[in-house]
This record gives structure tokens, C-alpha cells and sequence, in this order.
């Protein structure tokens, strides 16, 4: 399907609007980096692709979503940490730039997840370990593009990850052993940003959490 250079991989894949001349593509990388770039810069895609952002070294894609202009972001990393701030404080530039700083990363974190807030949604947070928690977004007070952020997870466990969810929604859950549950987000009990969570998966001997993906709800 795609001709991928050498040490490239897919991260990603967006559904994009009816009317993809309008909005944003918006990456936030593992650095704490984020880039937005107008969804016309990529409206003739080669058969080889085109240049999205320009990375780091050692450096790569955590999250890419679509965005419209004024939406507020939240991100969140492994060690616990979350920052909410307007896409509006992160200027559009064009494909090949490298981006502006997001959130500013202790030695040895890395952004895990990003999101879109919407209202009437909250976040869900998931920990390698399995556990996880619903935190209203009122909870994450919005502040200015590449600060420390707040704390999101401070009990013992690695965070594997966020989603913006709905009551109405399922969540997916995928193991590093490759086990695979699905639930209702719902069953999901709400905690503040100091909670430590319920089980929401168990896993065996030396297996972790290594994807949450949000779906439609099914019964």
C-alpha cells in the first residue's frame, strides 16, 4: 500500500473530513513536540508520499489527529504528566518544519497520547499495569503551550496511554502479548487526577497494556 523508506513505520491513520480543504493536521511527537500544518498542504499526495514533519533525531510520532482551528489539546506522558493548552497557541507551518514545543518533558518521560477535548466527554487514562480511570476535563486546567503541565497518574504504574471518551463509548484494550478485550466506558468508574484507578484488564506474567483505542459502543 505504501512505499516506506528504510526504518520507516506507520503510526497512524486518519479518516479525513467530507471537506478536506479545511482544518489542521496536528502531530505531537514522543519529544513533546507539536506541529500543525493545513489540511491543503496535502491535498496531491505522491504515490511515494509527502514530507509531514520534519523529526528529531531519535525521535517520533506519538499522536496525529485532525484539528479545527481552535481547539484545545490535552497531552499526556508515561510518567504521568498532562498539558491542556488552545491549538491556537501553536502556529500553522508548513510541511517540512520541525514544530514548536508542547510540553516540557523530565529526564526520561515521553508523550504517550493526545487528544481532542469536546464537551460533555472526559479522560480516560489507561496504565501498562491494566488499570484505569475516568478524570472530568474541568479537572485539567488550561495553560500556556511548553510548561511542565499538571500531574495526570502519580500512583505506581507507567501510563500506557489516553483517550477522550463518551459515556456512550467502547475502548479496546491490546496487551504486549497480543490479548485483546473490549468494554464499555461506561463500567468505568470516575476518579480525580490523584486516583489510582480500577482493573480494567488482567495480564499475565511480564505482559503491559500497549494500546487503548476508542470505538463505537456495541452490546
Amino acid at each position: 500500500l505504501l512505499q516506506l523508506h528504510s526504518g520507516e513505520q506507520i503510526t497512524t491513520m486518519l479518516r479525513l473530513p467530507e471537506n478536506s480543504a479545511e482544518g489542521f493536521i496536528t502531530m505531537v511527537t514522543k519529544q513533546g513536540v507539536i506541529k500543525r500544518t493545513a489540511l491543503s498542504a496535502f491535498a496531491n499526495i505522491r504515490k511515494n508520499g509527502l514530507i509531514a514533519i520534519t523529526l528529531n533525531e531519535g525521535d517520533g510520532l506519538a499522536w496525529t489527529g485532525i484539528t479545527h482551528g481552535e481547539d484545545e489539546i490535552l497531552i499526556a506522558t508515561r510518567g504521568g504528566q498532562a498539558i491542556r493548552f488552545s491549538e491556537a497557541g501553536a502556529r500553522s507551518v508548513g510541511r517540512g518544519a520541525i514544530g514548536v514545543r508542547a510540553i516540557r518533558l523530565a529526564a526520561g518521560d515521553t508523550v504517550v497520547g493526545a487528544g481532542v477535548l469536546r464537551q460533555g466527554a472526559s479522560v480516560l487514562t489507561v496504565t501498562e499495569e491494566g488499570k484505569g480511570r475516568r478524570t472530568r476535563t474541568e479537572d485539567y486546567r488550561i495553560q500556556n503551550r511548553g510548561g511542565k503541565g499538571i500531574r495526570n497518574y502519580g500512583a505506581k504504574g507507567s501510563v500506557a496511554g489516553i483517550r477522550i471518551v463518551d459515556d456512550e463509548d467502547d475502548i479496546i484494550l491490546i496487551s504486549l502479548a497480543g490479548v485483546l478485550i473490549r468494554m464499555h466506558v461506561s463500567d468505568i468508574n470516575f476518579q480525580s487526577r490523584y486516583g489510582s484507578g480500577v482493573r480494567v484488564m488482567r495480564l499475565g506474567e511480564d505482559d503491559r497494556v500497549v494500546t487503548v483505542a476508542r470505538t463505537e459502543r456495541s452490546e
